[in-house]
C-alpha cells in the first residue's frame, strides 16, 4: 500500500481508512507493507504498527529536492520489496502515487488505485496540475481504478477509463464489540450537543455551520451547544466570527479529541457541512454512535445514509436549509432517536470493515488472475441503492 502520509499520528479520514484496511486485511492473513513520508518527527524510518509494516522515506521541505530523492527513494524500497510485492495499492493518486505507480508498471507489479476524492481533489484536479495530462495518461495505466461515489465514476467516464475496470466500494468501520452494545446518546440532558469532527479548513464548510447557527433562534440555541472537534488553519478566523457573532455561549472550540466515538456517543446530533467530500469517517464513526447525520449531499453521503437519512442532507452553502434542519432535529427528540437508530442498523449492516476488506481481496484476486476486466461486475449496482 502507499500514500504520501500514515499514521500514526492520525493526519485524517483517508489516513486513518487505509489503516482500517491495511490492519484487517492482516487479520485476514495478509502480509501488508505500507510506503509512505516520514512526516512527523515521532516516526521511525521503519516500523510495525498493528501488524503492518511501515517504510517512512525521509520528506525535505524543499519541493525540488523532495521530489527529485522521493522518486529515488520509492524505487529503491520498491525494489528491495519487489519478492515480497503481488500488487500495490495506492490510496491517493498526489505525486507520490504518480511516481510509485510508473516505478509498480516498470517492475511488472499490478496497480490498483484509488481516488478518494472528487472534483478539485478528483480527476478534475488532477487535469490542472502541471503536466496534468500526462498524469491522468498515468493514472490510466492502473490495471484497476477504485470509485468511492456515483461522480468518481462519471468522472473516471470523462477520461474514458473502462467502467469494467472499476471497482465501486465505499469506506468501512471497525465495528469491533460495538455489534453487541447498545448506544444511546444521552436524550435526558437539558442541552442538546450538536457535534463536528474534522479538520478546520475551508473545505469542511464551517463558515456555512456558523451561519446556521446564527439563523436559528435564540431561544433554540439557549438549549445547544455546538461541539467543535478538530483543529487546523481556520481556527482563529473562525473564533472571530463566533465572537462577533455574539455566539460564545453556545459554540465550543474543543481542539483535538483522542477520545472522538465517547464524544460521539454524549452528543445527539452530527453535522458535516463540507462542500468537498469523498466517503467520510466520520459519518459512519456518528452513525456507529446512532446519531441523526446533517450533511451535505456531496461525494458518498447518501449511499452511506441511505433513505432514512436523505431529508437530512443539503446542498453545500446552504445555510438556510442547514439551518432549518438544526432546528428540526433540536425540537423533535423522537425524530432524533428514530433517526439515530436507523443510522446505526446501517452502518452495522453496509459498512462493516471486514466485508469492505473482503471486497478489496475478489478485487486483488481478479486482477492477479488476469481478470481486472471483471471489476465492474462487483457491487455493480452499489451507487443505485
Amino acid at each position: 500500500m502507499a500514500l504520501p502520509k500514515y499514521p500514526y499520528p492520525i493526519v485524517g479520514g483517508l489516513e486513518k481508512q487505509a489503516h482500517e484496511l491495511a490492519e484487517t486485511l492482516v487479520r485476514q492473513g495478509h502480509e501488508v507493507h505500507v510506503l509512505t513520508s516520514l512526516f512527523d518527527t515521532s516516526q521511525k524510518p521503519r516500523e510495525t504498527i498493528d501488524g503492518v509494516t511501515v517504510y517512512r522515506l525521509k520528506w525535505y521541505d524543499n519541493p525540488l529536492i523532495r521530489y527529485i530523492l522521493m522518486i529515488t527513494g520509492l524505487a529503491r524500497r520498491l525494489c528491495l520489496l519487489r519478492r515480497k510485492i503481488d500488487i500495490v495499492h495506492i490510496h491517493q493518486f498526489t505525486l507520490f502515487g504518480v511516481y510509485l505507480q510508473v516505478l509498480s508498471k516498470m517492475l511488472g507489479l499490478p496497480v490498483i488505485t484509488k481516488l478518494p476524492n472528487i472534483g478539485k481533489a478528483g480527476i478534475p484536479g488532477i487535469k490542472k496540475r502541471p503536466l496534468g495530462k500526462l498524469q491522468i495518461r498515468i493514472l490510466k495505466w492502473a490495471d484497476g481504478i477504485v470509485a468511492m461515489n456515483k461522480y468518481s465514476i462519471d468522472e473516471l467516464a470523462n477520461i474514458n477509463y473502462p467502467v469494467r475496470k472499476t471497482l465501486k466500494i465505499t469506506n468501512g468501520i471497525a465495528l469491533g464489540e460495538s455489534e453487541a452494545k447498545i448506544l444511546h446518546p444521552a436524550e435526558k440532558d437539558d442541552i442538546v450537543r450538536v457535534i463536528f469532527v474534522g479538520r478546520l479548513v475551508e473545505q469542511k464548510g464551517l463558515t456555512t455551520l456558523l451561519k446556521a447557527w446564527k439563523e436559528m433562534p435564540e431561544i433554540i440555541r439557549s438549549k445547544t451547544v455546538l461541539d467543535l472537534f478538530g483543529d487546523g488553519p481556520m481556527q482563529k478566523e473562525l473564533q472571530k466570527s463566533v465572537s462577533d457573532a455574539g455566539l460564545d455561549q453556545s459554540v465550543s472550540f474543543n481542539g483535538y479529541s483522542g477520545d472522538i466515538p465517547g464524544e460521539l456517543v454524549r452528543s445527539h446530533i452530527f453535522v458535516l457541512p463540507s462542500y468537498i467530500e469523498g466517503n467520510s469517517n466520520a459519518i459512519l464513526e456518528a452513525m456507529l454512535a446512532g446519531l441523526p447525520i446533517v450533511a451535505t449531499n456531496v461525494g458518498g453521503a447518501s449511499i452511506q445514509v441511505g433513505g432514512a437519512g436523505t431529508p437530512f442532507l443539503f446542498e453545500p452553502g446552504d445555510y438556510q436549509a442547514l439551518s432549518d434542519i438544526l432546528h428540526q432535529l433540536i425540537n423533535d427528540e423522537e425524530l432524533r432517536r428514530q433517526t439515530g437508530e436507523a443510522m446505526r442498523k446501517r452502518v452495522l449492516s453496509e459498512f462493516d470493515i471486514q466485508k469492505i476488506a473482503q471486497t478489496y481481496e475478489q478485487a486483488y484476486q481478479l486482477i492477479l488472475s488476469g481478470r481486472r476486466n471483471e471489476l465492474g461486475h462487483i457491487n455493480k449496482d452499489l451507487f443505485h441503492k
